[in-house]
C-alpha cells in the first residue's frame, strides 16, 4: 500500500475512533424538589427587588412567580419522561398548542420560541410581551414563560433580542442545573 494511501486510512481510522467516543447523547436529567427553586434566580428578579408571590405544583412541576403585583409572570414546566418518545409526545402538545412559532437551534434536541407583542411598532419593556421557550431533551420537557410589562424600563434589556436572549440565558441555566452540571 503507498505511504499516502496508508496515512489516508490511518487518519480515518483515527478520526473514527476519536469520534465513537464522543457522545451526543442527553444528560440524565433530574428534578429534585421544588422546581421553583430552579427559577428562584432569573432575568426579572435581577431587576425587581421585591420578592415574587409563587404558586407552586411540585408533584406536576410547575410553578409560577408573579412580580410587580401580577405585571410580570414566569411560569416554568419541568418533567423528565420514562423515554424521550413520550418527552417528544409532550413537546409536540405544546407546539401544537402554541401555534406560530420559532424553531431554535442549540438548545436541546428540539427547541422553539414562541413570542408575542404589538409588532406594529418595535419592542419595549413596557409593552405587554410574552416569550416562552419550550426544549425537549432526551427525556426531558421544559417550557419556560415570561409575560408582562414593566412600567419603569430602566435596567431592562433595550431591544426584543436582548430579552430573548437574557430570558434564553435563564433556560439554558436551568437546564445545566436539572443535568447535575451547575
Amino acid at each position: 500500500m503507498p505511504s499516502i494511501a496508508r496515512r489516508a486510512v490511518l487518519s480515518l481510522v483515527l478520526a473514527s475512533t476519536l469520534l465513537a467516543g464522543c457522545s451526543d447523547d442527553p444528560p440524565d436529567y433530574r428534578i429534585d424538589g421544588d422546581v421553583c427553586d430552579l427559577i428562584a434566580e432569573n432575568q426579572v428578579q435581577a431587576r425587581i427587588t421585591e420578592p415574587p408571590s409563587k404558586r407552586s405544583d411540585p408533584a406536576n412541576g410547575q410553578c409560577e412567580l408573579a412580580y410587580a403585583n401580577g405585571s410580570i409572570t414566569l411560569l416554568l414546566f419541568a418533567e423528565v419522561f420514562p423515554d424521550e418518545a413520550a418527552a417528544t409526545a409532550k413537546f409536540d402538545q405544546f407546539k401544537t398548542a402554541d401555534g406560530t412559532v420559532v424553531e431554535l437551534k442549540d438548545l436541546g434536541s428540539a427547541a422553539y420560541l414562541r413570542r408575542w407583542h404589538d409588532d406594529s411598532k418595535p419592542w419595549t419593556p413596557q409593552d405587554l410581551s410574552v416569550f416562552k421557550f419550550v426544549v425537549r431533551d432526551g427525556g426531558l420537557v421544559l417550557s419556560y414563560h415570561y409575560s408582562g410589562f414593566v412600567s419603569e424600563p430602566k435596567g431592562w434589556p433595550a431591544t426584543e433580542q436582548e430579552m430573548q436572549d437574557a430570558l434564553r440565558g435563564d433556560v439554558e441555566r436551568i437546564l445545566k442545573e436539572l443535568a447535575g452540571s451547575d
